[in-house]
């Protein structure tokens, strides 16, 4: 029987998408993206696990407050999403991209209430040249546009036989893109292009286990930042994916998801 999805909102108005029953795994999607990049792995693993996807500030169906972002705002959403929703057990907490640099936070400051991290594809203390790149990326999104920013990721995210294979699929990642106030996913660019020293040498005290992915050829996101994750947090493993890119969760959904459900089924004992 397929399993059903259901939609809530928290007290502060963040909207979570609910699927499937068991040990709770609050998943974060990247910058410029929502909650419909993790469909693959909700299908997947639903079966044995309380799946809880989110839209971040700006994005989706998520408010968009006056004002700037700051990192704490997204931290601030995963809090209430693991108070309201989650009772009842330690959830797993999952983030790629800008949501790994969300989950890196989360983790650092409330890793004994948690059974675990899976950090994909994010940053982690960038070098200044690294960070001045980053910069200028959030600066030109931000004065041109949804396409402007589109055009200047396909390069970095897509191969030319992963566009020949994956065509429909990378059009349907560009319109996630698209898709709603792109101003107001900006502001949360700007906080992923500027607060990952705010994680950089925080991570040494995380006492959950952490499952770390990322690309071998994933230039934003390099394996160098994520052995350097993995080196810093004592219990955690390390994958870098042969072959794959910035988004690998999408286009590599079934070795992504089996890793994913590895390490879910060491956390919960199965």
């Amino acid at each position: 029987m397929p399993t059903t999805t259901e939609m809530h909102h928290t007290s502060g108005g963040t909207p979570v998408w609910i699927t499937g029953e068991g040990p709770s795994v609050v998943l974060i999607h990247g910058v410029q993206m929502d909650h419909r990049m993790w469909d693959a792995q909700v299908a997947a693993l639903s079966d044995g696990y309380r799946i809880l996807c989110i839209d971040m500030l700006g994005h989706g169906d998520a408010l968009d407050p006056e004002g700037e972002r700051t990192l704490g705002d997204f931290t601030g959403q995963v809090k209430e999403i693991v108070e309201e929703f989650c009772e009842g057990g330690r959830p797993i907490i999952g983030g790629f991209s800008m949501g790994g640099l969300v989950t890196q936070a989360y983790g650092a400051a409330q890793h004994s209430s948690l059974a675990g991290l899976m950090i994909l594809n994010a940053v982690y203390d960038r070098t200044p040249e690294q960070a001045a790149v980053v910069r200028e990326r959030s600066r030109m999104a931000a004065a041109k546009g949804a396409e402007a920013a589109i055009a200047a990721a396909r390069p970095r995210w897509f191969r030319e036989d992963e566009i020949a294979a994956y065509g429909e699929k990378i059009n349907e990642i560009c319109q996630w893109m698209r898709d709603g106030d792109f101003a107001a996913k900006c502001k949360a660019h700007w906080v992923f292009a500027t607060s990952d020293d705010q994680v950089a040498g925080c991570l040494g005290d995380i006492s959950c286990p952490a499952l770390i992915m990322t690309g071998d050829g994933d230039a934003g996101s390099t394996p160098a930042m994520a052995a350097a994750m993995a080196a810093a947090i004592p219990d955690s493993e390390l994958h870098i994916l042969d072959r794959q890119q910035h988004m690998m969760p999408v286009l590599d959904a079934i070795r992504v998801t089996g890793l994913m459900r590895g390490f879910l089924d060491r956390v919960t004992e199965r």
